[in-house]
């Protein structure tokens, strides 16, 4: 063996300390998480904002509440403001846990197949594509099989999480929401870990963009216009003329739903190579430019009780190519989330931060929509005791996951070791460099196949020489599907693939 090849061995990260583990969230990433790290046995704890697990895919028939208008980033993180008395208990529970994205008809993205997870099939004849019942449902077997429910605290959010440095001890502030006879109260408390891992998934915030009089309209019309977090059924949309923006699976998704229950949409984004609205097929569908701007007719708006539900909003969209739309009935916007870990405090999301600025500690800039700092997109490269699952975008979710877990698990057992905090910075800035506009650090475009190949590549090394049984991946009907859905996003994704897989 060359000294190079000695040094790097002497100087790779092996997790040696690491006996209790919290766990933030409990939808399908806190789960597998869960799971793999009882498995391997680790004590844990679930820290769940909900009073249930299923995370994104529990269905509630209530909306969430507005976000701001326009909404770039998150609001301010302030203790108070999340655990605040004086509220009603059905205030309280949306404060702590707002409703999710799902709406009434949603059905999973992929086949039952590719969503399976290494530790639990699907019930026998589950159909592809199913319900969004049928999915929260397979999480909540999975929850119970492994024994995660008996390990979480529901109604509980995570305020703060700090090291401590005399003992490299992590604190977690929480704040729990406990129902009485009269109402609730409020129990806060601080608990020490070994190690972190955040799986909050990415669908907590909604974002808006600064779109030039879109705030007008919301302000005279809030019934009117709306993120798609806040969708739930096409019934009052019938025979409305509907403008949603948005050139993401959600923007599609909508769309369908909307033009299958008589609903006239016009499709507005920026063309982007990401543009999904040409997958919209139907008559009453048509795909226009970005909105430019909102107008309003008339200084002599009647007011939002005035307005009836058949009478269109009394303005105009005016398009980037100078087109004028009119008679226009509700705005939808479809523009995706934030990406957001406010816990963490202000070193780590720091939104003053410009993306190209992000040093080698910060988590979230500006922008966010980049997870910064990762080794893998799961370990924090300063500090590997935190660790995320869920931040890798464009992928199988539940399959993907369900290994990075796999990973996380091993690592954090001291049965894997890591590279060198020098060579997880290295990769890190050779990650960015490949970056492409119009693209983000963690989007690895449906190459979850590959990615998997590279991470077994890894653990497997130390598993087998360290006497472990080495990680299978997925098997082999998961791989047939996932290469015919891999390959059947080529003429999307084609140039982002082959880029990421020349880096």
């Amino acid at each position: 063996m060359s000294s190079s090849q000695t040094d790097i061995i002497d100087s790779s990260i092996r997790l040696e300390k690491v006996k209790n583990v919290v766990v933030i969230g409990a939808g399908i990433s806190g789960i597998v998480t869960t799971a793999h790290l009882l498995r391997i046995g680790l004590n844990v704890t679930v820290i769940e904002r909900a009073d249930k697990v299923g995370g994104a895919w529990n269905y509630s028939p209530q909306p969430d509440p507005d976000p701001p208008f326009p909404s770039m980033r998150p609001p301010t993180p302030e203790l108070q403001q999340s655990c605040v008395e004086g509220l009603s208990l059905q205030d309280m529970k949306s404060r702590f846990a707002p409703p999710g994205p799902v709406y009434a008809s949603m059905k999973s993205r992929n086949s039952a197949a590719v969503m399976q997870t290494s530790l639990l099939g699907w019930p026998e004849g589950t159909e592809d594509y199913m319900g969004h019942e049928k999915v929260l449902a397979y999480l909540q077997d999975l929850a119970c099989v492994y024994h995660v429910n008996e390990r979480a605290r529901f109604s509980t959010r995570v305020e703060s999480v700090a090291k401590r440095e005399s003992d490299d001890r992590w604190l977690v502030q929480t704040c729990e929401l406990i129902r009485t006879t009269i109402g609730y109260t409020l129990k806060r408390d601080t608990c020490e870990f070994d190690a972190v891992v955040v799986a909050t998934g990415r669908y907590n915030v909604p974002r808006v963009p600064d779109i030039p009089g879109l705030s007008t309209w919301k302000q005279e019309f809030p019934s009117r216009v709306s993120h798609s977090r806040q969708y739930r059924t096409p019934d009052r949309f019938c025979n409305k003329i509907v403008l949603v923006i948005g050139g993401f699976i959600s923007s599609l998704e909508i769309t369908n739903d909307l033009t299958s229950n008589g609903a006239k949409v016009y499709h507005s984004a920026k063309d982007t190579m990401f543009d999904f609205r040409d997958r919209v097929d139907h008559e009453n569908a048509e795909k226009v430019p970005m909105v430019g701007k909102f107008t309003i007719t008339s200084e002599d708006v009647p007011t939002p009780r005035l307005l009836d539900d058949d009478s269109p909003i009394p303005g105009r969209v005016i398009l980037e190519s100078g087109r004028v739309l009119e008679h226009i009935h509700h705005v939808i916007i479809a523009t995706g989330y934030l990406c957001s870990y406010p816990f963490l405090g202000p070193t780590l999301e720091a939104p003053s931060m410009p993306l190209q600025d992000a040093d080698e500690k910060v988590i979230i800039t500006a922008d966010y929509r980049t997870v910064h700092n990762l080794h893998e997109d799961i370990f924090y490269i300063p500090d590997p005791t935190l660790a995320f699952i869920g931040v890798s975008h464009f992928a199988s979710t539940f399959s993907l996951y369900d290994f990075q877990a796999q990973v996380l698990a091993t690592v954090f057992a001291g049965r894997v070791r890591l590279p060198s905090q020098p060579a997880m910075e290295v990769e890190q800035m050779r990650r960015k460099s490949r970056v492409l506009p119009g693209t983000f650090l963690n989007s690895i475009f449906l190459l979850d196949d590959f990615v998997i190949r590279r991470l077994l590549e890894w653990v497997n090394q130390d598993l087998v020489a360290g006497g472990f049984e080495a990680l299978r991946g997925p098997d082999p009907k998961w791989r047939d599907e996932f290469k015919v859905l891999r390959e059947n996003a080529r003429p999307l994704l084609g140039k982002f693939q082959d880029n990421y897989l020349s880096s």
